[in-house]
């Protein structure tokens, strides 16, 4: 077989099986010769570059470049850091040189944020480094809770007696979304939270007053149709009976801690709280 009939015979291989031929592949044809292709090219790789064919996949070696751009691109399309059974459902390659390039899966985050870094592309990926950012400062905390917790265990009691002081602002827990560093603790709180989170959510914010109820806003209810709603801030959603509010001028609450157990099921209630969790 000549350079020019390798070729042809690569790209239409290649074309019959939608997606480029291995050498078991090859192997099938009566015609093909592997003497021939190794007297023209270094190897499989270098020939099915020669026929305009991206060579990858098993026994082909994938730059450190396309791995972290496609590990990218996978966790932009999930909108969450991929583990790696998502990411073999979904990306274009192995998790096999993941791992032994950057030491495991769990090391891929991180490397990525290097490799943003080191190419100056930053400024394209803001939300999956803001992914990598939230996942790091969870693993974080959860190891500061768990070396308290151990500290307690050995102890019998807290390190330190817990004291309430009248005289200063009350702040709420450590939260992970990009933005606001701490849970809400009253309504303003709430407000200031379901603005940054409304258009995730489907919403469109067109009026925000300190009458009842506090905020209209369009909801998208299905793809192109949306749906006008009245809506009450509620720091915990108890709060609305407690208020007086009348239900039949209102169509969501939308609060931190959803804990009227006897909420009319015409009111719709937005738990802020176990919504952020999933975002």
């Amino acid at each position: 077989m000549t350079k020019d009939e390798t070729i042809a015979l690569l790209r239409e291989r290649a074309q019959n099986l939608k997606r480029n031929p291995t050498f078991k592949d090859l192997r099938r044809i009566p015609a093909f010769r592997e003497k021939a292709l190794y007297k023209h090219f270094a190897g499989l790789g270098e020939a099915l570059q020669a026929a305009g064919l991206e060579p990858r996949g098993s026994g082909y070696k994938t730059s450190t470049a396309d791995l972290m751009l496609e590990w990218a691109a996978v966790a932009r399309r999930l909108k969450s850091i991929p583990t790696a059974v998502q990411f073999r459902r979904h990306g274009r390659f192995s998790t096999v040189p993941f791992g032994k390039r950057f030491g495991g899966w769990l090391q891929v985050p991180r490397a990525f944020r290097r490799f943003a870094r080191q190419q100056g592309i930053e400024s394209l990926w803001p939300d999956v480094l803001q992914m990598i950012t939230a996942r790091d400062f969870r693993a974080n905390r959860a190891l500061r809770l768990q070396s308290v917790e151990v500290s307690r265990t050995r102890t019998g009691a807290p390190l330190l007696q817990r004291k309430l002081r009248a005289d200063r602002p009350v702040y709420g827990a450590a939260l992970r979304v990009p933005g606001l560093a701490r849970e809400p603790v009253n309504e303003a709180g709430v407000i200031y939270l379901f603005g940054m989170v409304a258009h995730q959510l489907g919403f469109l914010v067109e009026r925000i007053q300190p009458g009842f109820p506090d905020c209209e806003a369009l909801h998208e209810v299905e793809p192109g149709k949306w749906q006008r709603l009245r809506i009450e801030f509620e720091y915990a959603s108890r709060n609305f009976a407690r208020h007086r509010h009348p239900q039949q001028e209102c169509d969501a609450i939308v609060c931190w801690v959803h804990d009227w157990t006897e909420c009319p099921a015409a009111l719709d209630v937005i738990e802020l709280r176990r919504i952020v969790k999933s975002l």
